[in-house]
Order: C-alpha cells, then sequence, then structure tokens
C-alpha cells in the first residue's frame, strides 16, 4: 500500500472505516496525486488529522471536477499512554486538554476561499483518542526544532478509542447552525464569547466573514459588528 509509512494508527483506522462506509478504493492515484480514498462513484475523501492546508494542492486540482470530501477529526476526549523505550506502560491518564467542534475555525482559516463550494463536503467526527509518548532519560529536542523547551518525551503515534458524534457541512447555511439562535441582529465576538464558542469567537467570526456568511456592518470603537449576510438566511 502506497504512502502509508508516515501515517498514525488514527489516520489509518478512520481511512479503513471511511472506505468501507463508502465503498472506495485506499490509496488510489488520480492528477497525479495519492488520494486516501475514491469511491465507486468519482468522489475524493482525505482524511485529515494535522493542518488542513496542506490539502490546498488537491483542492486546487480536483475541487473544479470531483466531489470532494474532507474528514477532520476533533480530539473531544484524548488519553496519554507514557512508554518506556522498551514499549512498557508507565502511565495512562486523561488529558485536560480537549477540542470542541468551535475547534475548527482555526484549522479552517487555512482554506476559507474553498468553503461552501458545490463540491466539497466537510465532516467533523468528535473522536476520543490516545496518544503514545516516549519517555527518554534526558529532555530532548525533536527532529523539526519545533519545541521552545527540550522534554523528556516525545510522540510517536495516536490511535482511535471512539466516535462520538459526526458533523456534516455541505452549504453556507450549515455552518450558520453553530451560531448562537439568540444572536442579535447586530452582533459582535463578545456576543458569541458569552453564549458557548468561549476563546474560538474571533477566528470563527473571521472564517464566517471569509466565507460571505457574515459581513462587517461597521465598528463600535475597536469592536467589529456584524450582520449574517441575508442571502444565507434562505
Amino acid at each position: 500500500m502506497l504512502n502509508t509509512y508516515t501515517e498514525s494508527q488514527l489516520h489509518q483506522s478512520l481511512k479503513k472505516l471511511y472506505s468501507f462506509k463508502y465503498k472506495g478504493i485506499m490509496e488510489k492515484e488520480l492528477c497525479g496525486k495519492i488520494c486516501d480514498i475514491i469511491t465507486a462513484d468519482g468522489s475524493i475523501i482525505e482524511i485529515q488529522t494535522g493542518n488542513l492546508s496542506k490539502l490546498v494542492p488537491k483542492l486546487e486540482i480536483f475541487l473544479p471536477d470531483y466531489p470532494f470530501h474532507i474528514v477532520y477529526p476533533i480530539l473531544t476526549t484524548k488519553y496519554i499512554e507514557t512508554r518506556n523505550t522498551e514499549g512498557e506502560t508507565i502511565s495512562l491518564r486523561r488529558s485536560p486538554k480537549k477540542q470542541s467542534i468551535f475547534s475548527i475555525f482555526r484549522e479552517l482559516s487555512g482554506i476559507t476561499k474553498y468553503l461552501g463550494t458545490p463540491h466539497l463536503i466537510l465532516e467533523i467526527p468528535e473522536i476520543s483518542a490516545t496518544e503514545i509518548r516516549i519517555q527518554t532519560e534526558f529532555p530532548v529536542q525533536l527532529p523539526n526544532k519545533s519545541r521552545r523547551f527540550k522534554k523528556n518525551w516525545y510522540k510517536t503515534d495516536k490511535y482511535l478509542n471512539e466516535i462520538f458524534q459526526i458533523h456534516t457541512f455541505y452549504t453556507p447555511t450549515d455552518y450558520l447552525q453553530l451560531l448562537p439562535t439568540d444572536l442579535p441582529p447586530v452582533f459582535c465576538s463578545t456576543d458569541l464569547k458569552n453564549t458557548l464558542v468561549g476563546n474560538e469567537a474571533g477566528i470563527m467570526l473571521y472564517v464566517l466573514e471569509k466565507m460571505g456568511i457574515i459581513t462587517c456592518r461597521g465598528k463600535k470603537g475597536r469592536t467589529k459588528l456584524y450582520t449574517i449576510f441575508p442571502a444565507q438566511l434562505f
């Protein structure tokens, strides 16, 4: 099988599940690109567990002519399993960090020009996953030099435990369902922070504005004021 050596167990598990669900072929080449799954009706399914902007080259090539289905899991429950260098489990704990459906907007900011287009489907499974860490004797830096401070562990894998709920977005109206139902006609980021979005309010409004779902009506001091774009109400 092609192109699997850098994949996590999480990515492989989701790819197998979606291949079975849609009766697709995994790791199939099309237009010089290896697609995670191509279904019988010619739809392309890409499982992405990292940076969504990495899909831009494929979106540019395929989106005009092929149905393109992005699956991006969010970890609403995360466990951390620490192992020694011999692979023996030292500890297993639940991480205090967790994502919500609103966590997707930071990733969506990199592909806003494609969102809401007729051929694109975005599917967000809420999942439980376990991250595998190897404990080291001394603090280490990662190969990509991304750590500000060295730590005495490094990640090796992540695997799927359970899928809870799935959110699917087809049209701009689907994204509107994430806005609070009691928003005033003219609203700002504070109106979202005071309801259910929390710290993701600013990036959520940025993405929705880029998509043309909401529009800026001006400012009150330094605060931008928005309304839902009328065309999206129908």
